[in-house]
């Protein structure tokens, strides 16, 4: 009883969340190969105050051939979209993201003991700053890592969780996942082998903290 009223106390405290649709294009400040890759307009998440501005890319490229979709056919590294942050903001951890523009990369949590148990999930979007990303080619799991530890400093990348990687609620939806945080549902057109495939949605974690 006693951990159902801390979680519903926490939800209550938790920042509300809202999202909608905006047909702004792509910032000047992009790359010319990044912005090439991106579509313009996408969704605009505003959380107690703060607005993000996500771009998407037209088409995230999935390995293999048939299938569901799943973020298991996404290379590593590989560029999702764009995010503009009007106010100083927080990742997953509790570092502060500051004002700006930066890159969104597909991660995955390493496998090790550092971070047993941290995340339900092992799938993460890495921030990384426009200035310092220029390509539109997926970077690997080291290069991705190493680009956004720039956003913070220090020997961690910037983060934000997607939980859940695959949603079931319909896009700008928000959802409380298992641990009482708040993701907004957004979804990305997928190709394979050049051919449309559907889109990948999932929850971007915009409320809530790991320790870790």
């Amino acid at each position: 009883m006693l951990i159902g009223a801390l979680l519903a106390l926490s939800l209550a405290q938790a920042p509300p969340v809202t999202a909608a649709k905006h047909e702004e294009p792509v910032p000047s400040a992009v790359a010319s190969a990044v912005a090439g890759a991106l579509a313009p307009g996408g969704i605009r998440a505003t959380v107690n105050g703060t607005s993000l501005t996500f771009w998407w890319v037209r088409a995230l490229p999935l390995k293999g051939t048939n299938g569901p979709l799943a973020w298991t056919d996404v290379d590593e590294g590989a560029l999702v979209g764009l995010v503009s942050i009007d106010h100083d903001f927080r990742d997953i951890r509790g570092r502060v993201i500051k004002t700006g523009i930066y890159t969104l990369r597909y991660g995955i949590q390493p496998a090790n003991g550092d971070h047993l148990g941290v995340s339900p999930f092992r799938d993460f979007l890495l921030l990384s700053p426009v200035a310092q990303d220029a390509s539109a080619a997926p970077l690997g799991h080291e290069g991705a890592v190493n680009t956004s530890k720039q956003t913070i400093g220090g020997s961690h990348p910037a983060v934000w969780s997607l939980d859940p990687p695959t949603a079931a609620d319909p896009p700008l939806s928000t959802h409380t996942t298992d641990l009482g945080h708040t993701a907004v549902i957004v979804e990305v057109p997928a190709t394979r082998g050049g051919t449309a495939a559907g889109v990948m949605r999932f929850g971007i974690v915009l409320v809530g903290k790991i320790e870790a």
